[in-house]
């Protein structure tokens, strides 16, 4: 069920810590699609050891007013904010990105380096991660801009300027042309200022967000774009829709894909793959559930890299 009203979670308290929620958590590459959907937004994911979340984001100036809701009233949002909802409809002036995912995220990750030092080695430069049993992997948060892209990027640079000085986050080096990996991985989709971060690659040695390469353009894309987005993006995504065609997509609808769309869709993998990239589709089959599964089974045999869940449970135990 859609909960879109106040998450149960929004303000974790102190008790809840990263071994609490991560110790002996077996880890997969799942994707916790629509993340803020669940009763525990953020924490559910990391507690089933999902790698991946995805939040919808929306920028509202203050005093913004959203006249169409849940509860046919309106909803006044007084302060100047990111918020985390599907649509206007769904929103809630108190569910913000901070506080339901970056201030617990950054309350995390303070507490994993809080005592940066090992017995033998002494004090280490590396910083560890939300993962207990693997600290140093990363943690993939995608953030959907919703609202206009430049307006939207420009106010979550300053709220990830504390990641970014605590060198949290995952970067690439424009000196150099070098990614380098951290604790967590910011990558925008949605209304993506291309043009404006590209713009910024060009004036600042380091950027701390990657972009979302349209997957279903890498095979034709000239060998111009597919450096570009090698040097923006992580992942590419795309819908099941958009690689394998409106027939092929309905008729999959009731059983798995036939060898025309399994090569299709190895090709498509196997051109992100080529530019460094990982892949995730979204807009895949919820139900029935056994031909769910015969595609999850199917993407990941074919090397797609991150499984698109809503079910975390069932993606968990799949």
């Amino acid at each position: 069920m859609i909960n879109v009203y106040r998450p149960v979670m929004a303000n974790p308290p102190a008790a809840i810590s990263v071994e609490s929620l991560t110790r002996d958590v077996h880890l997969k590459p799942i994707h916790s699609h629509n993340d803020y959907w669940r009763k525990r937004p953020f924490l559910d994911a990391l507690l089933y050891g999902c790698i991946s979340i995805e939040a919808d984001i929306w920028r509202f100036p203050k005093s913004y007013t959203v006249t169409d809701t849940t509860t046919e009233s309106t909803a006044k949002f007084d302060r100047d904010d990111i918020y985390v909802g599907h649509n206007q409809v769904h929103l809630k002036p108190e569910n913000t990105l901070r506080d339901l995912y970056l201030d617990p995220l950054y309350r995390f990750l303070e507490s994993a380096n809080n005592d940066h030092s090992e017995p033998i080695l002494g004090a280490v430069s590396k910083k560890y991660g939300v993962f207990f049993d693997s600290p140093e992997l990363t943690l993939n948060l995608w953030l959907d801009l919703k609202t206009n892209g430049s307006d939207t990027y420009l106010v979550l640079k300053s709220y990830l300027r504390e990641f970014t000085e605590k060198q949290y986050l995952s970067h690439f080096n424009n000196s150099d042309l070098q990614r380098v990996e951290g604790p967590v991985a910011v990558t925008l989709t949605g209304d993506v200022p291309w043009a404006l971060i590209e713009l910024e690659d060009t004036i600042y040695d380091i950027r701390s967000v990657f972009l979302d390469c349209p997957l279903h353009q890498l095979v034709s894309a000239s060998e111009q774009d597919r450096q570009r987005y090698g040097r923006l993006c992580l992942f590419a995504s795309a819908s099941l829709e958009q690689l394998i065609g409106t027939r092929d997509y309905e008729a999959s609808l009731r059983h798995d894909f036939g060898e025309p769309q399994r090569a299709m869709l190895k090709e498509f993998f196997d051109a992100a793959h080529a530019v460094g990239l990982k892949a995730r589709i979204w807009g895949g089959v919820d139900w029935p559930v056994h031909v769910r599964n015969m595609h999850w089974k199917s993407l990941w045999e074919l090397g797609c890299d991150l499984i698109n869940a809503d079910d975390l449970e069932s993606a968990a135990q799949f």
